[in-house]
């Protein structure tokens, strides 16, 4: 399997054969967005850099996929998530109007940060191509107003568009082949619906609820995959929008592994014990080995001669920080979750996007709290244009 989960010291109640019934398959599972007119958009543009404003489920897949093809991404790719002047500045002396082109992205249209990054960029005559809704938002009015070009974003909520147009666009413009993304999506779209067997999203999302009624209201994410690490922003958003209401769900934190080996270890062993740790990892590695000078050999670390990693995989030294930790957990018997995808393939991506997703989803229904909801955020962005009018 190009995905694999593995569980550990969380009871399985048969949980790999349970199903889930009385739900429809999600609206985001059965859109098809229009792969053909994506690609017809990015022949008819070329520019040397690209500016991808947006915020939350606008901008966190583009960013999982950029992070997972980065080597053949041929053009410089900004993400702009922030008004911060010093960073907007920082851009527009780096990237000139001539061979750059501006990409918001918002579904309502009304997102203020995107509106607000945009004007800066339109101020200094960037070329602009926005992702937005048919609705009378202000995105969709600037279109207008200012002749610009635009591709329909559709009626999916930010967080579940990830496989449509909202960030299969700008990853295509950055020279990704979303066509394969898409086709690993749909395998997976298919295996993971409703009332399927086997299935290892609602797996997933039984066992971090089951965690969550044992008092595990936290969720450590490492990543021992800097391309993996784009999905951290992702998950986190899928898992907090999704799931946290009604005073449920689980809090989700993470970085790079080894990384937070060595500050969040602590706070696993040896902090309150509410913490279940979901690994994500890499089995394909670019192939590089360690090389030991000759007069270094005889340095010693931790006991050893340095010579003793002469000829060793860096994957290795990856892969062990990972088996350290994750020996030390089973150990004590503690709860574990590792996600093992086994290359990074555009399909591989793809499924990933879908199981991730789909665990959200499900993660909401077992706790019957409604996915596609986010009362709190719509109520913080209701308030934030008149905190900008107020303040002196």
């Amino acid at each position: 399997m190009s995905i694999k989960i593995d569980i550990n010291h969380v009871n399985e109640k048969d949980r790999s054969t349970q199903k889930i019934h009385g739900y429809k398959t999600p609206e985001f599972a059965e859109y098809k967005p229009d792969i053909q007119k994506i690609n017809k958009k990015v022949s008819e543009h070329s520019y040397e850099n690209l500016v991808v404003i947006g915020n939350g489920g606008s901008i966190t897949t583009f960013r999982a996929y950029l992070y997972a093809f980065i080597d053949e991404v041929d053009i410089d790719v900004r993400i702009v998530t922030t008004t911060d002047p010093d960073y907007l500045n920082r851009i527009s002396n780096e990237l000139k109007p001539e061979n750059t082109l501006v990409m918001p992205i918002s579904k309502s249209g009304d997102t203020l940060t995107v509106i607000e990054s945009l004007l800066y960029f339109l101020e200094k005559e960037y070329p602009v191509f926005a992702v937005t809704s048919e609705k009378e938002g202000a995105l969709k009015q600037i279109i207008e107003k200012q002749d610009l070009e635009w591709i329909k974003h559709p009626d999916i909520g930010g967080r579940f568009a990830g496989l449509t147009e909202t960030a299969l666009v700008p990853a295509a413009f950055a020279g990704i082949d979303v066509e394969e993304i898409r086709k690993g999506a749909e395998q997976m779209y298919e295996q993971l619906k409703p009332g399927k067997q086997y299935n290892p999203a609602l797996n997933t999302a039984s066992t971090l609820k089951d965690a969550e009624d044992k008092g595990y209201t936290e969720v450590m994410t490492p990543f021992y995959s800097t391309k993996l690490f784009g999905f951290y922003p992702l998950f986190v958003q899928l898992m907090h929008e999704t799931v946290c209401k009604n005073n449920k769900g689980q809090t989700v934190y993470g970085d790079l592994g080894p990384e937070i080996q060595h500050h969040t270890n602590q706070r696993l062993f040896g902090g309150r014990q509410n913490v279940i740790p979901f690994f994500f990892n890499c089995e394909a590695y670019e192939k590089a080995t360690m090389k030991v000078p000759e007069n270094l050999e005889q340095i010693e670390v931790q006991g050893e001669k340095l010579g003793q990693l002469n000829g060793q995989e860096y994957k290795k030294s990856v892969k062990s920080e990972y088996e350290t930790v994750k020996k030390s957990l089973d150990q004590q018997e503690k709860p574990s979750i590792t996600l093992t995808v086994s290359d990074i393939s555009h399909r591989n991506i793809g499924k990933l996007v879908a199981l991730l997703q789909y665990t959200a989803v499900y993660s909401a229904w077992l706790r019957d709290v409604n996915p596609f909801s986010q009362p709190d955020v719509q109520k913080t962005k209701e308030q934030t244009f008149e905190s900008r009018l107020s303040q002196d």
